[in-house]
C-alpha cells in the first residue's frame, strides 16, 4: 500500500508532468529529480512547497512535431524539438510492455549519448526508474517516459570510444586527465564540453588508461567516490558543472540491478568518459582546496542542510553522496555533500 511519502511524490510528478524538460534557453528541469531526492532524504513534508516555487521558473512542454515510429527513431535522436514526440512514442511502449523491458531496451541504445544535456538524461531516467521500482504508479511510469525522452532528444556522443583497459586505479587515472590553464566559460555545460574538447587528443588516452573493472558495480562506487573527491577539491569554481560527474555515476549505480547484466560494462566506460570530461574541463584553472580533515557532519544534518538551501543541485548531490556513503562509508563523500550546500546555498 502506498505510503504518504509515495503519495507526495506522485502528486508532485503529476504537477511537473505538464512542464518541459528545459527552461531559460537550455537549463534542465530538475523538478522530478529533486522531488524524488527530497523524499529519499526524509524531507517529503517539504516537497509540495519546493515544487510550488520551482514551477514558477519552468516552461510548458513543447508542442509535438512529428510522430516517431520503430522505423524512424534513429533519425530523431539528438533532436531537441522532438522531445514531446519521444514522450508519446515511449509512453505507448510503457503502456504495452513491462517498464523494465522498455528500460532494458533503451538504456543501451542511449548510453553512447550519456553526455546528453550534461548527463541529465541518464540522471533523470535513473531517478524515475528507481522510484517506479519502489512504488509503481501511472505518474512514475509517465515520468520514466519523459526522462527517457529527454535523454533521446538531447542524445550527444563525446569524441572517441571509451574502454577502460589500462592499469591505473581511478585516483591515478584522474591525475592523467588534461587540464588547461584557463577555466571554461559560463555557458551551458554541454556547449562548454563540446568546445573545449574539440580537437583534443589527450582525453582519450587518459580515459583508456583506467584499469579494467574486475567488478563493475564495485568499481563504479570507487569511481563515483573519486569524482566526489574532485568536486570537494576543485568544485568552488564551477560547482554545478563538477557535481554532475558524481550524480550521474551514483544515479546509474542505483538502478544497475534493474538492468540486464550485460549493459553494466558499457555503462561504466561511458560514465567514466563523461565524468572524466567534466573533471578535465571544469577543474581547469580552478584553485585546489583540501578536503577537510575534521569529522564530517552526520547524514541527517547534511540532509537537513541541503533541503534548507532549496537548491536542486545541492539536494541531488547530497542525496547521491549519502546513498554512496551508505554503500561504502567515507568522509570525503560527506564533506563533498557539505561543500555543495556551502557553495550553492
Amino acid at each position: 500500500m502506498p505510503t504518504r511519502d509515495d503519495e507526495v511524490l506522485d502528486e508532485s510528478l503529476a504537477r511537473l508532468a505538464r512542464t518541459g524538460p528545459e527552461y531559460r534557453g537550455g537549463l534542465s528541469n530538475h523538478g522530478p529529480m529533486a522531488a524524488e531526492a527530497l523524499v529519499c532524504l526524509g524531507h517529503a513534508d517539504e516537497v509540495e512547497h519546493w515544487v510550488d516555487g520551482y514551477l514558477q521558473q519552468l516552461d510548458e512542454a513543447p508542442r509535438p512535431f512529428d510522430r516517431i515510429t520503430d522505423e524512424t527513431w534513429r533519425e530523431a535522436l539528438g533532436d531537441r524539438k522532438r522531445v514531446t514526440d519521444w514522450t508519446a512514442y515511449l509512453s505507448n511502449q510503457l503502456a504495452d510492455e513491462p517498464w523494465r523491458d522498455v528500460l532494458a531496451r533503451w538504456w543501451p541504445r542511449l548510453m553512447p549519448g550519456v553526455a546528453a544535456a550534461a548527463t541529465h538524461g541518464i540522471i533523470r531516467t535513473s531517478h524515475a526508474a528507481r522510484a517506479l521500482d519502489a512504488s509503481p504508479s501511472p505518474e512514475r511510469a509517465h515520468e520514466l517516459a519523459q526522462a527517457l525522452a529527454y535523454w533521446a532528444a538531447t542524445y550527444e556522443e563525446l569524441p572517441g570510444r571509451p574502454r577502460a583497459s589500462g592499469q591505473l586505479a581511478p585516483a591515478d587515472a584522474v591525475r592523467l586527465l588534461p587540464r588547461q590553464a584557463t577555466p571554461p566559460g559560463d555557458g551551458l555545460i554541454s556547449v562548454q564540453l563540446r568546445e573545449r574538447l574539440s580537437g583534443d587528443t589527450h582525453l582519450g588516452p587518459a580515459v583508456n588508461a583506467l584499469r579494467t573493472p574486475p567488478d563493475v558495480q564495485a568499481d563504479l562506487l570507487t569511481l563515483a567516490t573519486e569524482f566526489a573527491r574532485q568536486f570537494a577539491v576543485y568544485g568552488r569554481g564551477h560547482p554545478v558543472a563538477m557535481l554532475h560527474a558524481v550524480t550521474a555515476s551514483v544515479a546509474a549505480f542505483s538502478v544497475l540491478s534493474l538492468l540486464p547484466e550485460q549493459v553494466a560494462r558499457d555503462t561504466y566506460d561511458r560514465l567514466w568518459q563523461a565524468g572524466a570530461a567534466i573533471v578535465s574541463v571544469y577543474s581547469s584553472g580552478a584553485p585546489a582546496e583540501s578536503v577537510p580533515a575534521s569529522e564530517p557532519r552526520s547524514r541527517d544534518d547534511l540532509a537537513d542542510w541541503a533541503a534548507h538551501t532549496g537548491d536542486a543541485h545541492a539536494i541531488k548531490l547530497t542525496e547521491a553522496c549519502i546513498r554512496l556513503d551508505a554503500e561504502r562509508p567515507g568522509p570525503v563523500l560527506l564533506h563533498a555533500a557539505a561543500r555543495s550546500s556551502e557553495l550553492l546555498g
